[in-house]
């Protein structure tokens, strides 16, 4: 019954993988390779160091390491260029392309020293050894990577009998065809459960920078969004505004209604911002009473005219738990984040303090 239930939940997973978008698969296996890279390239380095020390086997069979002593070490010209491409440029396509790329490399530089030995008929050993290499790399890929490189790999045998003329290359399909499919298998299991695993990360990073009343975000995502005091997502040549928006007289609301009525009005207001604004920028549950909208791809008029319309749709509400008022402060992001905010503060406080109810712009 437990293996029927991971069966139907494995099958569930794919499913789920196999209907997102294009950019969430995009994501997910970026997230899958930086999760496991560190641990996939040091064991492909220490497996692809260790293939030197055949040297002393290679001795036992040849009565010397003279013939297979460039062979063996061609392996670490497969490393220098392993860690020359992947310091230059660390992208996910090109690490996952870059640990093949050393998992060929090994067997390049076997299927060498096979070609130096007087006796190949431990080859298929080696062969089959070279799955593990397969089955660790499939940590950081997809499914289809691996059924792409598992041909690829008997296509590479395929050739190297032409040179190496295996005594036993019959022996080395028979064995090495159902490894493949048994390690495409297995990179799909491997997958699913990786997707349980990135949901439940995701549920928790977004718990992390969710404000449970509002269900907005709250201050802990700016620590995601800026760095060196500008927003990260936000080319120099794009228009980017901000606001600040604040409850007229919430402390009366709590007083007169209650902290209930106050709490729901806090949701009311929150739902309202992010069905009008998530879609194009951040809602930010800023403190108290107080949010941010970062409005991207738009310009100050634009900002304006949209947050003067919100406030008088909020102002004339009727759905509203108690009638209340806004105000709100408008700015244009400049690059310093932090005169940003400080900017829309201060228009906040002038709106504030000048009649409450209005939007005012700086």
């Amino acid at each position: 019954m437990r293996i029927i239930n991971g069966v139907r939940m494995i099958i569930g997973l794919l499913r789920d993988l196999r209907l997102m978008s294009h950019k969430e698969k995009a994501d997910f296996y970026r997230a899958k390779c930086e999760y496991y890279q560190g641990i996939v390239e040091l064991s492909l380095i220490v497996a692809c160091l260790t293939t030197v020390c055949f040297l002393y086997s290679d001795y036992m069979i040849n009565g010397s390491f003279i013939p297979t002593l460039l062979p063996r070490l061609s392996i670490l010209v497969f490393i220098a260029i392993f860690f020359i491409a992947t310091h230059v440029n660390s992208s996910t396509s090109l690490l996952v392309f870059m640990d093949y790329f050393l998992g060929h490399g090994t067997v390049i530089a076997a299927s060498w020293t096979a070609y130096n030995l007087v006796d190949n008929s431990n080859s298929v050993t080696g062969i089959i050894i070279v799955n593990l290499l397969w089955i660790v790399i499939g940590f950081v890929s997809s499914p289809i990577d691996t059924t792409i490189n598992g041909i690829v790999f008997i296509i590479e045998i395929w050739i190297t009998n032409i040179f190496n003329h295996y005594t036993n290359y019959e022996v080395i399909l028979s064995l090495e065809i159902p490894c493949i499919i048994g390690i495409m298998v297995v990179h799909y299991i491997m997958t699913a459960f990786y997707l349980d695993h990135y949901r439940v990360t995701q549920k928790l990073e977004l718990s992390m920078v969710t404000d449970p009343l509002t269900q907005v975000y709250n201050r802990h995502l700016l620590e995601e969004i800026v760095s060196k005091n500008s927003l990260k997502d936000v080319s120099p040549m794009e228009n980017v505004s901000v606001s600040m928006i604040d409850i007229d007289d919430f402390k009366k609301i709590n007083d007169v209604n209650g902290h209930y009525t106050g709490d729901i009005t806090l949701f009311y207001i929150g739902q309202k911002l992010s069905e009008r604004f998530s879609d194009d920028g951040y809602v930010i549950r800023y403190g108290g009473e107080e949010f941010v909208v970062i409005h991207k791809n738009c310009t100050l008029d634009e900002a304006r005219n949209r947050m003067e319309k919100f406030r008088m749709d909020i102002e004339n509400a009727s759905d509203t738990p108690v009638p209340f008022t806004i105000s709100v402060g408008v700015t244009s992001y400049t690059g310093d984040y932090g005169k940003t905010i400080q900017s829309v503060d201060e228009a906040l406080y002038e709106a504030k303090n000048t009649g409450k109810n209005k939007v005012v712009v700086r």
